[in-house]
């Protein structure tokens, strides 16, 4: 079955790399297409119920702009203004570790892409692609309406497993030489919390974000539940309510069908052990009821593509620039364990570096473009770099700088009717830069953050 309408550009996923990549496309005149396996936007930040953003600055500035940084407007003025939030030390003008409000999210999200004349198909799961030339010409997806093949000049791989790219045979990477990835989490939420005693906690010990005191006194009373590591992040979307970050299930792949089905069931198996903990260690959670996990366990790692640039981890430590740099980041490269053992030993789950106030790197626009398929990008964690980077820009702030710089890009090639790699990287960044983007080297028209 063939779709009638034809689009510029086809944006795979609609997480945070796909949303951005979807609007940027669309605000720049191509014709757009987002296709999404899920019923909603959002990616981790609400298919995974994610607490909180990362962090949007680097301490100084702020370095995740243009849409990205509309969605975190956006989300601000619809949430809960939690005043944990305000009591966590370092935070820059509010744009680092924002409690996410999932369901206000995938409102905003909703309106942002619809309002740019993207077009979306939820509940579409993408099946296969037929590569002619160099060039995906053809998607087969399947939704309610049966197969569907869908077609356009351009295509972006958003899916947070470059599972288009894999398809289309491009040259990928998995996890570490033993191809183990980091843990997954199946983060939840918790309702009848008593955000006004936490908060009492919370000014008394330092507990802001992570309950490492709660943690050590569940360790030292041989409580903490066994193989886990020593991280329990905590956000506070609403009044009466918290979101953790917290447990972990090892050694399986979240590319293997089988292995992921029972990943999810062994992270909701491991639910009641971890409310246990928190309703015996954490002040204000003593009547606190699950309220909601998931629906899909939170992925950090799978593959990365090997395109025509692999950003390192040496580039990490060098502070790394380039001159097609499409985006910046500075967020600590951290691993979490692979393997019960690995977890049992880590403190917090192998954080290896962290920068200075100020400080960041540049992520190039060769590292979007696949080697052999001339009309791909791909955008979010996927990107092509190595272990240690990925554990660095795996996170969602630079997944929308990613996908704005890769949906600007396709829109800009269908326009000209050229490759990928032919693309003026200045003309690109130049738009971007005008589109809002951070870009160092550019002249930035900064508004009051």
């Amino acid at each position: 079955m063939k779709f009638e309408k034809k689009y510029d550009v086809i944006v795979a996923g609609g997480g945070p790399a796909g949303v951005a990549a979807a609007i940027a496309s669309a605000r720049n005149g191509a014709r757009t297409l987002l296709v999404e396996r899920d019923g909603y936007l959002g990616g981790m930040a609400t298919g995974a119920s994610i607490p909180a953003f990362c962090t949007y600055t680097d301490g100084v500035e702020t370095i995740i702009r243009g849409i990205g940084l509309e969605i975190l407007e956006e989300l601000k003025q619809h949430s809960w203004k939690s005043p944990f939030y305000d009591r966590k030390p370092g935070r820059l003008e509010e744009y680092d570790w924002l409690p996410i409000d999932s369901e206000s999210l995938k409102l905003i999200l909703d309106r942002l892409v619809t309002a740019s004349g993207c077009d979306i198909l939820f509940h579409t799961v993408l099946i296969d692609c037929n590569v002619e030339n160099h060039k995906v010409k053809e998607l087969l997806v399947h939704n309610k309406s049966g197969l569907q093949y869908l077609s356009a000049s351009c295509v972006v791989d958003c899916t947070g497993d470059a599972d288009l790219s894999a398809m289309a045979g491009c040259e990928m990477e998995y996890g570490d030489e033993n191809d183990q990835v980091q843990g997954g989490t199946l983060c939840f939420k918790v309702a009848n919390f008593d955000t006004d005693r936490f908060l009492e906690y919370a000014e008394k010990t330092g507990e802001n974000g992570n309950l490492m005191k709660a943690v050590e006194r569940a360790k030292e009373n041989g409580d903490f539940p066994a193989g886990e590591v020593k991280v329990a992040g905590i956000s506070l979307p609403a009044r009466g309510m918290a979101s953790f970050n917290f447990g972990h299930v090892f050694d399986w792949n979240p590319i293997n069908g089988e292995s992921i089905t029972k990943a999810e069931i062994e992270s909701r198996q491991k639910l009641p052990m971890l409310m246990n903990f928190i309703r015996s260690y954490v002040p204000g959670a003593e009547q606190a009821v699950l309220a909601l996990s998931g629906p899909n366990i939170g992925v950090r790692e799978s593959r990365r593509l090997r395109g025509r640039y692999i950003l390192t981890g040496e580039d990490y430590m060098r502070r790394a620039d380039f001159e097609d740099s499409i985006a910046y980041y500075s967020y600590p490269i951290d691993i979490h364990a692979s393997n019960g053992a690995d977890a049992e030993a880590a403190e917090t789950g192998y954080q290896k570096n962290r920068y200075a106030p100020g400080e960041s790197y540049g992520i190039p626009f060769r590292c979007l473009l696949p080697q052999t398929i001339d009309n791909l990008l791909v955008a979010g964690r996927t990107v092509s770099c190595d272990r240690m980077m990925q554990a660095s820009l795996r996170v969602m702030p630079a997944c929308f700088a990613m996908g704005q710089a890769a949906g600007t890009a396709a829109a800009m090639a269908a326009e000209q009717g050229i490759c990928m790699s032919e693309l003026d990287t200045d003309a690109l960044r130049m738009r971007l830069f005008r589109q809002g983007a951070y870009l160092k080297g550019m002249k930035q028209e900064m508004s009051k953050m």
